[in-house]
């Protein structure tokens, strides 16, 4: 599973502009591969955004089970 630190690292890595540097380096397989992981993380945005949107409205909703799953996610 992804961390917090990961996700801090990577967004710094972007801001920074290494990502652009180091993309400049790349052979054209290496480019490519670079495209394809930041398209896999637009994909599991979507899937986020998805999950959570679903979550919500069961909450709000009223339906949402009290289970240990549903309140250890409300804590964090």
């Amino acid at each position: 599973m992804l961390t917090a630190k990961d996700i801090s690292e990577f967004k710094e890595y972007l801001q920074s502009g290494r990502w652009d540097d180091d993309f400049g380096f790349r052979t054209p397989d290496g480019q490519a591969e670079m495209l394809d992981l930041v398209e896999s993380l637009f994909e599991l945005c979507e899937i986020a955004d998805e999950v959570l949107t679903r979550r919500l409205y069961k909450q709000m909703s009223g339906t949402m089970d009290r289970d240990p799953v549903s309140v250890s996610l409300k804590g964090e």
